[in-house]
C-alpha cells in the first residue's frame, strides 16, 4: 500500500512540498476542472507545478455535472492534463454528487453509469489510461468493474472501513476527509492508500511492453530457465548466463550446419552440390531473413555464469 492524497486549493493550500513528500505521500491528484470549465476555486496549475518539483506523481481529477456532455467535460479534463504535464496519475472523473445545497442538478444514479463510460472512452481514446472516483455505496449499486472499460483504475471513498466486497475490484481506497498533512493548511485533507500501480499507468501506451520487458518475459524466462539434474526448473539466468548459453548453443548450430551441407553434397548424384555450394545457400537464405549488427564477445563465460 501506498499514501496518496487529492487537493483543491479551494480547502487546501500547500506551503511545504518537501514536508509533504517527506511525510510518505508518493501520489497527488489535483481538481482540474469542474463539469464545463475550471473549478471554481482556480486552476490547479500551482498544485500540479508543486508537487512535479519534488517528484511525486500527479494526476487531474474532474468533478461531473450534470452538463455539457461526457466527451465535452473529459475533453476539457484532457486539456488540463495536457496543459500542465499533469500525466504522473491516471485522469479521474469524479461521479460524487454536487455538495448539499447547490443549485446544480446531478445526473441521477441510475444515468450515472452510461455517462460514465462514455467519458472514459472518450479519455481511453485520447491515449490515456482512465479512472473513476465514487462512494462505496455508489459502486455497490454501479460496480465499475463491470462497465467493460479496458485498464479502468477504480477508486472507491470509505471513512472508518475498507469497501465492501460488494463494491467490486477498487485500485485506491479514499480512507479519511480529515487527515493531516505536514506542509499543509487545511481543515483536513482527503488520505488515500493504493493497492496497485495501476493509477501510476496515466497512458495506455505505458500498458504496452518495452522491447527489454519482451524479452525478459519471453526469452529471459521462457526459453532459458536453469534445471537441475533431475531437470526441475531452479531460476532464470542473468544476462551473463544467457550470452554463455547462446555462444554453446551456436556452437552446436554451427556443428550441425557443417554436417548438414557436407550430408546434402554426398547425396548429389552429379556431384556438383559441393559442401560450399550448399553452405552458401544457407548462408544466403539466413541473410535474407536475419540481419544482425554489432558485435557480441564472450570473455570467461564460465567465470561469469556462475555471478
Amino acid at each position: 500500500m501506498a499514501l496518496g492524497i487529492d487537493i483543491y486549493r479551494k480547502f487546501q493550500t500547500v506551503t511545504n512540498w518537501p514536508a509533504v513528500k517527506q511525510d510518505g505521500v508518493t501520489f497527488v491528484y489535483v481538481k482540474l476542472s469542474d463539469g464545463g470549465g475550471m473549478p471554481a476555486g482556480g486552476r490547479g496549475d500551482a498544485e500540479v507545478r508543486g508537487a512535479k518539483s519534488v517528484g511525486i506523481p500527479v494526476g487531474g481529477y474532474h468533478f461531473v455535472q450534470a452538463s455539457p456532455a461526457p466527451e465535452a467535460q473529459a475533453d476539457i479534463l484532457l486539456g488540463e492534463v495536457r496543459r500542465l504535464g499533469a500525466d504522473g496519475c491516471a485522469p479521474m472523473l469524479d461521479l460524487e454528487d454536487n455538495p448539499a445545497g447547490s443549485k446544480l442538478p446531478n445526473i441521477p444514479d441510475s444515468q450515472k453509469r452510461a455517462f460514465a463510460v462514455r467519458f472514459l472512452n472518450r479519455v481511453a481514446a485520447a491515449g490515456f489510461r482512465p479512472g473513476v472516483y465514487l462512494n462505496n455505496a455508489l459502486a455497490k449499486k454501479l460496480r465499475p468493474d463491470t462497465w467493460g472499460v479496458p485498464g479502468l483504475v477504480i477508486w472507491i471513498a470509505r471513512y472508518g472501513a475498507k469497501p465492501d466486497a460488494a463494491a467490486g475490484r477498487y485500485d485506491i481506497h479514499q480512507y479519511s476527509s480529515s487527515g493531516s498533512i505536514p506542509g499543509i493548511s487545511a481543515g483536513g485533507v482527503d488520505l488515500d492508500e493504493s493497492y496497485t500501480s495501476n493509477h501510476l499507468t496515466a497512458t495506455v501506451e505505458d500498458d504496452m511492453p518495452s522491447l527489454d520487458e519482451i524479452y525478459t518475459k519471453v526469452w529471459y524466462n521462457a526459453l532459458w530457465t536453469i534445471k537441475d539434474a533431475s531437470g526441475k526448473v531452479t531460476g532464470t539466468p542473468n544476462a551473463s548466463n544467457v550470452l554463455a548459453m547462446l555462444h554453446d548453443q551456436l556452437t552446436a548450430l554451427t556443428a550441425q550446419v557443417s554436417g548438414l551441407t557436407a550430408a546434402v553434397a554426398a547425396l548429389s548424384k552429379d556431384n556438383t552440390l559441393t559442401p560450399d555450394a550448399v553452405a552458401k545457400i544457407v548462408t544466403d537464405a539466413v541473410a535474407e531473413h536475419i540481419n544482425i549488427t554489432g558485435t557480441v564477445e564472450i570473455t570467461g563465460a564460465n567465470a561469469e555464469a556462475a555471478q
